[in-house]
């Protein structure tokens, strides 16, 4: 016997189209045809088998295609040699659309929401979910989600069973403010190949929008505002829900809850605005200073902003740009003053102290009699350590259930300047800021990254790393932690590679192996079945040459499943019927297989 393919030059038969995609219900016609004398030639399939003919070209047609799973081919009894095959692949899809004006969109596609809790909380973890229904062939699939019209994530399939399956894919996200009102979607995409239809067949989720509550975060925390008349204080900041307003100041008379002071003049002082809803709150200060002519303070910090690292030498000077009586830094250590310089110094040979806040003052002789610069001070410190581990478990882990990492940074200053990133390998999965928090001492903070593993995670490495983002004035690059790498070692049942019945025909005294290896972690533990078999057999190979005809079952097991194969062999003598050839195709390769494929609605649920 020869086949097409690796053996198509002892065939004489050619195919015109060698390969067709056809619509389930559409329309099919291959021709087959050859120059060689022969004895009759026809076609063999479940739908528009033609009986052998002494032409030299015939042709496979069908009006109606409705079998997904459909193996033609064509074959050839040379006067010289043995019967040949032709193989035709054949590729049924079917996508079902219903029409709105001009743009198709596909049938059934719906979205939910699973346990619905409400809006999302800033900085929480959450789950989303698609569930593709119907889709045939699932190797060919690919699942991507969209965040807008950013694509952020895609997944493929390897799976090489044929018939219509369910598919569930799920995307991890952390919601913040930007994200309050965007619209994830996902999208299962058929790529079938230069044969298929183009565009690739593809259905679209509604889209899943988004609300995320968060609590007001002010841009500065402090505005400085001169003013020689009017002024108005605006406090108004972005938050969801909506927040309340409350005005604090030695200077008020009565309460209030706007967010703008409806006060035409303010005297000269600090405001605090505290902004408030359920999520928290942020308060700003605004500083009304005087502007009247000649009464301005004219004292200038250099440099105005500086980042020590704990421990470290600082220098900052102060200086007067009018004549001073007195000129001096106001200090828990190292205050100092003049009166005869309009610059002073405040140094500190090493600087240990969280709260100090240096304020530099100058007493002048004319008026604002006094006035006074606070130095904007960042003393930091890297973390002692950053460590990752399970959350009340070890590795290993078993795929398809949720887990939690945690990193925690220990010993770090000051918490608001952090930012925690999470890595999967060398991919930045995940970031978490700090910045709501405002202790000026070391602390110890957390992040937890959810996971679902799947087969592929097994192996994979994570760690976060710790960075404090200090600004211009910090170092450069920013300093950073990182911790040990976290290896997951995933378990899963045992699959199959092929994991379809084979059937095995030989000829007398020929030699096949039936191989039943599957993969699984742990790894399995095989046993065969046959009435055949006169002993145990507990390997994932069989050699089939002195086994007679019959069915073998293979069973893989491991602790979290077991999953069953079966081999029929069976013995083959020359000139057999084309009947026999027909149940050959279940054991031929992939490529002289029908590829079907259909998908009938996909949903995001979260």
């Amino acid at each position: 016997m020869c086949l097409t393919g690796s053996h198509a030059a002892e065939c004489p038969l050619q195919l015109n189209p060698q390969r067709v995609v056809v619509r389930y219900g559409g329309s099919v016609s291959v021709t087959c045809n050859t120059s060689v004398p022969h004895d009759g030639m026809g076609w063999e399939a479940s739908e528009g088998a033609m009986p052998m003919s002494k032409d030299n070209l015939i042709t496979w047609r069908v009006s109606e295609l409705t079998e997904w799973d459909i193996k033609p081919f064509c074959y050839l009894n040379p006067k010289n040699g043995d019967q040949c095959l032709s193989y035709l692949p054949v590729t049924v899809y079917n996508i079902r659309v219903c029409k709105s004006s001009s743009t198709e969109t596909p049938d059934s596609v719906s979205i939910s929401t699973v346990n619905p809790i409400g809006p999302m909380m800033e900085g929480n973890q959450y789950e989303l979910q698609c569930d593709v229904l119907n889709v045939a062939p699932v190797q060919s699939l690919t699942v991507k989600w969209y965040k807008g019209q950013t694509l952020v994530n895609q997944t493929i399939f390897t799976d090489t069973i044929k018939t219509p399956v369910n598919e569930t894919v799920t995307l991890m996200i952390r919601p913040d403010r930007s994200d309050d009102g965007v619209q994830y979607r996902c999208e299962a995409e058929l790529e079938l190949g230069e044969e298929g239809p183009r565009p690739p067949p593809k259905v679209t989720s509604k889209p899943l929008s988004v609300e995320v509550h968060y609590k007001p975060k002010h841009s500065n925390s402090t505005e400085t505002i001169n003013t020689s008349d009017e002024v108005t204080l605006n406090c108004t900041v972005k938050a969801n829900p909506s927040p309340t307003y409350t005005w604090d100041s030695k200077l008020l008379k009565e309460k209030i809850t706007s967010p703008v002071l409806p006060y035409s003049t303010l005297s000269p002082g600090n405001y605090t605005c505290i902004a408030t809803n359920s999520q928290g709150g942020d308060s700003k200060v605004f500083i009304v200073k005087s502007t009247v002519s000649g009464d301005s303070c004219s004292l200038e910090i250099s440099p105005s902003r500086v980042v020590v690292k704990f421990g470290d030498p600082v220098s900052v000077s102060c200086v007067a740009s009018r004549p001073v009586r007195v000129l001096g830094w106001e200090s828990v250590i190292a205050a100092s003053h003049t009166q005869r310089d309009l610059s002073v110094q405040w140094q500190v040979d090493s600087l240990t102290d969280w709260i100090e806040e240096p304020i530099c003052y100058g007493v002048f002789f004319t008026a604002p009699r006094q006035c006074e610069e606070k130095l904007n001070l960042v003393l930091y410190k890297k973390p002692d350590s950053v460590s990752i581990s399970l959350v009340n478990h070890s590795s290993p882990v078993v795929v398809g259930r949720e887990y939690q990492l945690q990193c925690e940074v220990h010993n770090v200053a000051p918490v608001q300047y952090l930012v925690l990133r999470w890595y999967r390998g060398q991919t930045e999965v995940y970031n978490h800021s700090f910045s709501e928090l405002s202790p000026a001492t070391p602390v110890q903070v957390s992040s937890i990254l959810l996971i679902v593993p799947n087969r592929a995670d097994d192996g994979a490495q994570y760690r976060c790393e710790a960075e404090l983002k200090l600004g211009a004035e910090g170092p450069q690059p920013p300093p950073t932690v990182q911790s040990e790498v976290l290896s997951l070692a995933v378990q899963y049942p045992p699959d199959f590679r092929s994991p379809e019945e084979e059937i095995v025909e030989i000829r007398e005294d020929s030699e096949m192996v039936l191989d039943c290896t599957a993969e699984g972690n742990p790894p399995p533990v095989y046993i065969w079945t046959s009435s055949n078999l006169q002993e145990k057999a507990d390997q994932p190979v069989l050699t089939a040459a002195s086994l007679g005809p019959g069915v073998y079952t293979c069973t893989a097991s491991n602790i979290l499943g077991k999953k069953s194969k079966q081999f029929v062999i069976k013995h083959k003598s020359k000139g057999e019927s084309n009947k026999d050839a027909m149940e050959m195709l279940k054991f031929f390769p992939s490529n002289a297989e029908a590829t079907v494929y259909t998908t009938h609605s996909v949903s995001v649920t979260v």
